[in-house]
C-alpha cells in the first residue's frame, strides 16, 4: 500500500497540469447591412433570395453580412406585395437602409 500511495500522488498532480490553450478569433470584415423601420411580419429579399423578417436585421443586434458589391434589397408581405425595392452598393463596415 506504501508503494501506491507515491505513485497515486504523482498521477492525480500530472492530471492537475493542463497544457496551455490558445483562442484564435477572426473577425468576419464582410460588409453589412441594417433595415431601418422595417415592420414586424414583413420579409428581406436580397439579390431575390429570401433572408427573413426584415425587422430582424435592425442592428440590434442583428445584422446581415453580405459580400462587396451590388446587391438589389426588397422588402415585401408575406403575400409578396412590394413595399420597399433598392438596389445598394456595399463596399465595407455597416450601411444602413432606412424603410419609410
Amino acid at each position: 500500500m506504501r508503494t501506491l500511495a507515491p505513485s497515486i500522488a504523482a498521477a492525480l498532480l500530472l492530471a492537475g497540469c493542463a497544457m496551455p490553450s490558445t483562442t484564435v478569433r477572426t473577425t468576419d470584415t464582410r460588409p453589412s447591412i441594417a433595415i431601418e423601420g422595417g415592420k414586424p411580419g414583413t420579409v428581406l429579399l436580397v439579390d431575390g433570395q429570401l433572408v427573413g423578417d426584415a425587422a430582424s436585421y435592425n442592428g440590434k443586434p442583428l445584422v446581415l453580412r453580405l459580400e462587396p458589391g451590388t446587391h438589389e434589397v426588397e422588402i415585401r408581405t408575406q403575400d409578396g406585395k412590394l413595399l420597399f425595392a433598392q438596389k445598394i452598393f456595399v463596399e465595407s463596415e455597416l450601411k444602413v437602409i432606412q424603410v419609410h
